[in-house]
């Protein structure tokens, strides 16, 4: 019997507590709608933070923009053919009454999934988080992949 890791299991627990809050507010949205009709949200709550993705002759690198971050509520999954990076930034404004003359930094959860165009070793992955860069580095494989026909029984 395998055993899961907890960040997988915290993964998992997080996309079922997006999908109910997703599945609560379709369903408040619909009760309101004058017209009684199913109103769909889009199907990822959160934002995206900025992102670039690039190679070099070795690597497959992305690195995202996610300042003021606590590397506890980062995760980082690969199957070696999509990155998914999924997280929760805080709030910074300290609690109670305030009255805002700007709100730009978004917080919340957020998720962005990257396709690896290119054949990776997804054993190889590096993570660096600091000055508020998330780096992510795989190293490329110079295999090429090949789909495979699975027999259904």
């Amino acid at each position: 019997m395998s055993q899961r890791s907890p960040s997988v299991e915290r993964h998992e627990v997080v996309d079922r507590e997006f999908h109910n809050i997703r599945e609560l507010l379709e369903m408040l949205m619909s009760e309101l709608s004058p017209t009684k009709q199913k109103i769909r949200m889009r199907p990822n709550l959160g934002w995206a933070p900025p992102t670039d993705v690039y190679e070099t002759e070795t690597e497959f690198v992305a690195t995202m923009d996610i300042a003021g971050m606590d590397r506890s509520k980062i995760d980082v999954f690969t199957d070696g053919n999509m990155l998914t990076i999924r997280g929760i930034r805080n709030e910074f404004a300290p609690s109670g009454k305030k009255q805002f003359h700007k709100l730009e930094i978004q917080v919340g959860p957020f998720q962005r999934l990257i396709q690896i165009p290119v054949p990776v070793d997804s054993k190889s992955i590096f993570t660096d988080y600091s000055n508020g860069l998330l780096e992510i580095r795989l190293k490329k494989t110079f295999e090429k992949r090949s789909a495979r026909q699975i027999k259904v029984e």
